[in-house]
This record gives C-alpha cells, structure tokens and sequence, in this order.
C-alpha cells in the first residue's frame, strides 16, 4: 500500500502540467496578499499621505493612542471630544445648511481615529445606513458622562431582525437564537491595534484561487486514466480495484492538503509579517459592532482557516467523484469551476431568500468570512425547533460531502465499463 501511495503521490506532484500551475497559484497568492501590504495607505496629521509599511507603522501609532476598555464614560468623553471641534467656529466651514470640519482640523483630528469613530457611530446609525460623515456622534445629545453605547447596540440589533426585508424575513425562532448569541458577547470592548487581521478577513477570500488550481491537479487522477488508456490495465490487476483506488485518493488529499497549506502559511505570514500580530486577543466586535459572535480576533481567523480547509476537502472530494464518473479531465474542471463559480455568475437576488440561502453555501461564497457585514453575520437556517448560524451549516454541509462522496468514488471508478 505505501509503494502504491508514493507512486500515485510522484505522479500527481511530478507531473508537469501540475506543477506549472501550483506555481501559478503560489504567485498569485503572493500576489493578492502583498498587494494590500503595498497599497495600504495613511494620513499624516498634517493631511500628507504615506503608503505601504510607512502607513502600518504610522497607523500603529494612532491605534496606541486609542487602546484600552471602552467604557460607557470612555466613550462618551470621546463623543464629547468630537463635537467639540464643532463648536469652535474657526473648526468649522458653513455650505449652506451643512457644517463641516475644515481640512486641515479634519485631518489632524479625525482622520487618525476615523475607523475608531466609524465604530462608535456605527452603533447609533439605522440598521443598513451609512453615515461617513459621523453625523450621529456630531448631532447626539449626551445623557451625562455616559453615551448609552452598548444599548445602543441592543438597539440596532433589535431593529436590524425587526425590520421586513424584500428577501427574507426573520423568524421569532431566528430572533431568539441571535439573541442568545448578542447575549454573550462580552462587554465592554477592549480597543486597540489590529490592522494585520482585519486585512487577513479582507483577503481570505482570495485564497478560493488555491482551491481551483487543486481541483485543476486531480481532476485526472481517474479520468486521465479512461484517456489514457490505462483503466482497463489498472482494473485488472491485483489490487486494481481495492488498495489502488484507496492510493489514489489518498494521493490526492495528501497532496490538496500540502499545496492548500503552503498557499495559507505564505498568505498569513505575509499579512502577519507586515502588519504584525498586534490585536489577536481583541473581539471581533471592533470591526463590525453589531457582530453576534462571541469572538476574538484569533479566534474568527481559526474558523475562517477551518472553513477554507472544509471547502478544499469538499471540493476534492467532489472533484474526484466527478473524475471517476466522467471521461475526461476537461469535463471534470468545467464542472468545478461552474460549481465554485456560480454565485460570481448569478449574484445575491434581492428578492429571493431561500435562492440567497443556498448561493451563500457554494465554494466561492462559502470562503469569505461573515463577519464584516450585518447582513452575512446574521445569516442563519431555520429548521423546526433549531436554527442554525451560517458557520455552523457550511461546516456541517462541507464534511457531509466529503463523507457522502468519497465512498462513491471506488465504486464509481470499479462499475467503470472498459473500453
């Protein structure tokens, strides 16, 4: 069995064709992950602009000056620290009914902490409005020394499952379940640093490429052998159609694993490595208020990475099914692509909730993370009695058809009627 599993393993990695395109792969991910690095872009106070490490380490600098527990009195000394550049007149410039902070005030004052601002205010916002110009930390009005940001948050959430949307509709159950979840979010925030992993969520997604160059690898790992000739030499000898076929797939999981894992370590590490670590412990809601999950940023990165590895298996799985049953390689690829693809191809409807339920489960859609938008975040699959969160089914879906495909894969490639 092992002389059978390095053989299969050497024709897989050896083969030309293969090893063209893990290099392809390899430089796009390079690519992809470097690129965020290069273009990352930071204000001086003074308004001028600085790129690339020049802005990480510029941006590490402001974040220094804003860590710490965000308290309801933290947070409303802030807001109050805010409006106060308005209340100043020579802050402030009058274009008819609008007033607006002068650019240069803007710039050394709001610009450094936009993103911790933008947070703050996100809390106070309508679910699914955006407000870049922090109209609701200038017009609030403050209830003594505390801002009430937490129940504002409690609040925005309530309304965000309260309202009607054109595609979906959330249940009483579903309502109950993410409140369970808001439940356990822990307050107050801890505040700081954390560039590096909200890059990383950014990008995660990317790593889908990875995943196609792999179904493109073993794609012929049984159909190659109808082109070629050879599945009427294999299914006769010995163990043709027992340890032969357990080598092949073997091969190809082995393989998948290592080129998937060396596309994953050189994408995080060069995130990490730019942008340090700085952050891991902090919670997920720093980057998305409103987010239920009781997270951290390390930990939301684990589950991301558990997903993107789920994907992969499921996809191989899938692919070598497909392998087996079809004729050629070719096939088997247009099939994979359309399904990784297809959500590219028909997009998230607007009014169709169970259409939008099923695209959001399929390979391309399933790598991206959920946590930077309400409306991913708070995606759940209501069953009688249980409602199941987003994570918790592309888990489940994904082991379910690796578990389902694999022992079709044998069978399929045994029934094969030699030519």
């Amino acid at each position: 069995m092992n002389n059978l599993f390095k053989y299969e393993f050497m024709k897989i990695a050896k083969k030309r064709m293969n090893i063209v395109v893990v290099l392809v792969s390899l430089f796009l991910t390079l690519l992809f992950f470097i690129m965020p690095v290069k273009n990352y872009i930071a204000l001086e106070r003074d308004g001028s602009q600085v790129n690339g490490t020049a802005a990480i380490r510029l941006e590490k600098e402001y974040a220094k000056e804003l860590e710490g527990t965000l308290t309801e009195e933290r947070v409303a000394k802030d807001i109050k620290a805010y409006q106060a550049l308005f209340s100043n007149p020579e802050n402030v410039v009058k274009d008819g009914d609008q007033v607006n902070l002068k650019d240069d005030i803007y710039a050394r004052s709001v610009l450094p902490h936009f993103a911790y601002f933008k947070m703050i205010d996100e809390a106070f916002v309508k679910p699914q409005v955006t407000d870049n110009g922090l109209t609701a930390l200038r017009d609030m009005r403050l209830n003594k020394d505390t801002a009430g940001f937490y129940q504002a948050r409690a609040d925005k959430v309530k309304s965000y499952l309260d309202m009607d949307y054109s595609d979906w509709k959330y249940s009483e159950q579903e309502k109950q379940f993410w409140n369970t979840h808001n439940s356990q979010v822990e307050t107050p925030y801890e505040y700081g640093y954390h560039a590096g992993w909200k890059s990383l969520f950014q990008c995660f997604e990317l790593l889908i490429v990875s995943i196609i160059a792999i179904c493109i690898c073993v794609a012929p790992v049984f159909a190659g052998e109808y082109q070629s000739g050879a599945d009427s030499v294999i299914l006769s000898t010995r163990y043709g159609k027992s340890k032969l076929i357990q080598a092949k797939i073997s091969a190809a999981f082995l393989f998948a694993l290592l080129v998937f894992s060396v596309n994953l370590v050189l994408a995080v590490g060069i995130q990490l490595y730019a942008f340090g670590t700085g952050g891991w412990n902090l919670p997920l809601q720093i980057l998305n208020v409103t987010v239920p999950y009781n997270l951290s940023m390390l930990e939301a990165a684990v589950v991301c990475v558990s997903i993107l590895y789920l994907v992969l298996l499921g996809m191989v799985a899938v692919t070598l099914l497909l392998s087996a049953k079809m004729k050629t390689a070719f096939v088997v690829l247009v099939i994979d692509v359309l399904i990784i693809l297809l959500p590219v191809f028909l997009g998230l409807s607007g009014t169709n909730g169970i259409l939008n339920h099923i695209l959001m489960l399929l390979p391309y859609m399933a790598v991206q993370p959920v946590f930077p938008a309400d409306y991913t975040s708070y995606f759940s699959y209501p069953l009688p009695g249980l409602t199941l969160s987003i994570i918790t089914v592309r888990i489940v879906l994904y082991v379910v058809i690796c578990s389902v495909c694999l022992p079709f894969v044998g069978r399929v490639f045994k029934r094969h009627q030699v030519q």
